[in-house]
C-alpha cells in the first residue's frame, strides 16, 4: 500500500462499518430538511415574484402608461415583465401544493386563499390595463380621439370662437390636473352652451358642431374611466392595494407555518445528528494523526518547493523523495517538472507577443489620432462652407439683384458705390476661397511646395494694387519703397498667399486715416519683409496665442466689423514654415501691430537645420 489511495480507502472503509447505520439516518433526515427548506424557498419564490409583480403594475402605471408603444402594440416590457412574474407565483404555489410530504391541512387552506386572492388581483389589474389603454394618451385611445377633435376645432371652427375653445381647454387641463368633479361639470355646460348656440343659428356649421359635439363626448367617457380606474381612495386601484395586502397577510401566515413545520422536524433529528457529529469529529482526529506522518510532511515539503520554484520564475525542478515512497507524490513531482517547462516556454512566447501587440497598440493609437484629426478638418470645413462662404456669396447676389432690378432709380454715382461693393465682396470671396482651398490642402497634406528663385518686389507691387481701392475706401494709405534686393528661393504662390493675407489683416485691424506700410531688409541668407499698421494692436497674450496655437479657429472682428474664418494666420504659420522661413509678430495695444516673415536667399543646409 505505497499509494494514498490504498490507505485511504482502508480508513474509509473502517470508517463506513463503524456509522454505516448513523448516515443513513443521517441520510434520511437531511432529505427531510432539504424538503422542508425547499417548501419554505418556494414560498419565498412566490412572495418574491408576487411583490415584483406589484411593482411592475405600479411601474406600468407610471411609466408604461406614458409610452407610445403600450397603446400601438398594446403591450410594453412592465407589462409582459408583470405577466412573467404572475404566471411564476402561480407555479410556485403549484409546486408548494403538490409537495409530497406536506399533509397539514392549515398549509392547503391557506394556499387556496392565497390563489384566490392572486386569481382576483390579476383579474382587476388586467382589467385597469385596459381602461387606461381604452383611456388613451397624447394621440392615443379616447385622450388622442379628443385631442384631434379639439385641435380640429382650434383650426377650422366656424361660429365659435377661439376664446370659448381656449376655454374649454383651460378647464380641460384643470380637470386633469387636480382631478376635481366641478370641472367636469363646467366644461360639459361650457360645451352644451355652445351646441345649443349651434343648434339654433340659421347657417349652423355641422362639422364644427360635430366635432365640439365628439370633443364632449370622448371628455365624458376619460372621465368615466378615470373614476372606474380610481386611485388609492377610490376605484379599482384601492380594490388592487386591499387584495395586495390579503396577500401579503396571507404570506406572512404561510412563513409561520412552514417554519413551525421546520423546527418541529429539526428538533427531532437534532440528538441523534449530534451523536453522529462526535463519532465522525473523533475518527477525524484519530485519522489525523496516523496520515500527518506519512502523507502531510511530503506533501508540505512538495509545496514549498512549488513556492520557491515560483519565486524564482520558474527556474529549476522538483527532486523525488528518497525517504518516503508515495507513488502519487513522485508522479505529481514529474507533472509538476513537465508543467514548469511549459509554462517557462508560454512565458517567453508571451513576452515576444507582448512585443508585438505594444507595437500594434502604437499603431492603432496613431490611426485613431489621424481619424479624429480627419473629423476635425471635415467639421471646421463644412462650418466655414455653411456660414462664412454663404455670407459671403450672399452678399454678392443680393449686390448683383439691387443693381438687375434697378429701373433707372439709381443714379451713376450710386451705380458706381455698388460696383465697388460688389467688387469688394468678390474680392473677400476669392479670398476666403484662396484661404480655404490652402487650409484644405496643408490639412490633408496635399500642398506641393515648388520652389524657384523670384523678386519679392513683384509680389508685393501685385498685392498692394490688389487691396488699393480697399483702402482709399477705409481712407488708409499703404506704402512700399522698392529696392534692388536678392532674389528670394521659396513657392512663389504660397508667399503671395502670405502677403496677401497679411494686407488683409492690416487693412482689417486699421482704423481709417491710419497707414500701412510694407518694407523688405536684406539679412545674410534671408530677406526679412515686414507688414507694419497703425491699427487697434494686440497683448502679449494675444500674440502669444496667435504665434503658439495649434488650432485654425482663432478669429476677431476687424475695425468695420468685417468677418474672418480663423484660417488665413494658420496657413501663413505653414506655408512660411514650409518654405524654410519663420514668422514673428510685433504688437501694442493701440499702438498697432508688425507681421514679419523671413523667405531664404537661397537653400543652404544651415538654413534647414536652423528652421528645424
Amino acid at each position: 500500500m505505497n499509494t494514498i489511495r490504498g490507505r485511504v480507502l482502508i480508513a474509509f472503509l473502517v470508517l463506513f462499518l463503524l456509522i454505516g447505520p448513523f448516515l443513513l439516518f443521517a441520510f434520511n433526515s437531511l432529505k427531510k430538511i432539504d424538503n422542508a427548506k425547499t417548501l419554505r424557498e418556494s414560498v419565498a419564490v412566490f412572495d418574491g415574484n408576487r411583490l415584483k409583480a406589484d411593482n411592475k403594475f405600479f411601474q406600468i402605471l407610471d411609466f408604461d402608461t406614458k409610452q407610445d408603444e403600450f397603446y400601438l402594440e398594446k403591450s410594453s416590457k412592465h407589462l409582459k415583465e408583470y405577466q412573467a412574474y404572475i404566471k411564476n407565483s402561480k407555479e410556485a404555489l403549484e409546486d408548494i401544493r403538490q409537495a409530497n410530504y406536506n399533509t397539514n391541512n392549515t398549509v392547503d387552506k391557506r394556499l387556496r386563499r392565497i390563489t384566490t386572492d392572486l386569481d382576483e388581483l390579476n383579474f382587476k389589474i388586467v382589467q385597469v390595463v385596459e381602461l387606461i389603454q381604452k383611456k388613451g394618451f397624447h394621440n392615443f385611445g379616447t385622450i388622442g380621439e379628443m385631442r384631434r377633435s379639439i385641435h380640429q376645432l382650434e383650426s377650422e371652427a366656424k361660429g365659435v370662437e377661439l376664446v370659448e375653445i381656449l376655454q374649454i381647454r383651460r378647464v380641460e387641463k384643470d380637470f386633469f390636473l387636480r382631478k376635481d368633479p366641478s370641472y367636469v361639470k363646467e366644461l360639459n355646460m361650457l360645451c352644451n352652451t355652445i351646441l345649443e348656440r349651434l343648434r339654433n343659428a340659421p347657417e349652423a356649421d355641422m362639422i364644427t358642431f360635430e366635432l365640439l359635439r365628439g370633443y364632449q363626448r370622448n371628455f365624458n367617457v376619460i372621465t368615466s374611466l378615470d373614476r372606474k380606474i380610481g386611485n388609492g381612495n377610490s376605484g379599482l386601484i384601492k380594490e388592487i392595494q386591499a387584495i395586495q395586502a390579503k396577500l401579503s397577510t396571507n404570506t406572512a401566515a404561510l412563513y409561520t407555518l412552514v417554519d413551525a413545520d421546520s423546527e418541529l422536524m429539526t428538533a427531532s433529528i437534532k440528538s441523534y445528528l449530534v451523536l453522529f457529529f462526535m463519532i465522525t469529529m473523533l475518527f477525524a482526529i484519530l485519522s489525523a494523526f496516523v496520515f500527518s506522518s506519512h502523507i502531510a510532511k511530503p506533501i508540505k515539503t512538495l509545496i514549498s518547493d512549488m513556492d520557491s520554484i515560483v519565486q524564482n520564475n520558474f527556474e529549476g525542478q522538483l527532486d523525488k523523495s528518497k525517504s518516503l515512497k508515495i507513488t502519487e507524490i513522485d508522479k505529481l513531482t514529474g507533472t509538476y517538472n513537465g508543467l514548469v517547462a511549459k509554462i517557462r516556454k508560454q512565458i517567453t512566447t508571451l513576452s515576444e507577443k507582448n512585443k508585438i501587440l505594444h507595437s500594434l497598440n502604437g499603431k492603432l493609437v496613431e490611426s485613431e489620432n489621424e481619424l479624429k484629426e480627419a473629423s476635425r478638418i471635415k467639421d471646421k470645413f463644412f462650418s466655414i462652407i455653411s456660414h462664412d462662404l454663404r455670407g459671403h456669396t450672399g452678399n454678392v447676389l443680393s449686390l448683383a439683384n439691387i443693381l438687375k432690378e434697378d429701373k433707372e432709380e439709381l443714379g451713376e454715382a450710386e451705380k458706381k458705390m455698388f460696383v465697388k461693393y460688389l467688387s469688394d465682396a468678390s474680392q473677400n470671396l476669392q479670398l476666403l476661397l484662396d484661404n480655404l482651398l490652402n487650409w484644405a490642402k496643408s490639412q490633408m497634406n496635399d500642398h506641393e511646395v515648388s520652389k524657384k528663385s523670384f523678386n519679392i518686389f513683384n509680389v508685393i507691387e501685385k498685392n498692394v494694387e490688389l487691396f488699393k481701392e480697399n483702402a482709399m475706401r477705409k481712407d488708409i494709405t499703404i506704402s512700399y519703397k522698392p529696392k534692388k534686393v536678392s532674389n528670394v528661393y521659396a513657392d512663389k504662390d504660397m508667399i503671395d498667399f502670405v502677403v496677401r493675407n497679411l494686407l488683409s489683416n492690416a487693412l482689417k485691424f486699421t482704423e481709417s486715416g491710419d497707414s500701412i506700410s510694407v518694407d523688405v531688409i536684406e539679412e545674410e541668407e534671408n530677406l526679412k519683409v515686414k507688414v507694419k499698421d497703425t491699427g487697434i494692436g494686440m497683448s502679449k497674450a494675444q500674440c502669444e496665442e496667435l504665434l503658439n496655437s495649434s488650432k485654425e479657429n482663432i478669429s476677431t472682428k476687424g475695425t468695420d466689423n468685417e468677418e474672418g474664418t480663423g484660417l488665413g494666420f494658420a496657413i501663413c504659420k505653414d506655408f512660411i514654415q514650409r518654405n524654410n522661413g519663420m514668422i514673428y509678430i510685433e504688437s501694442k495695444e493701440g499702438k498697432g501691430s508688425t507681421f514679419s516673415f523671413t523667405v531664404p536667399t537661397n537653400l543652404t543646409r544651415e538654413t534647414i537645420l536652423r528652421v528645424s
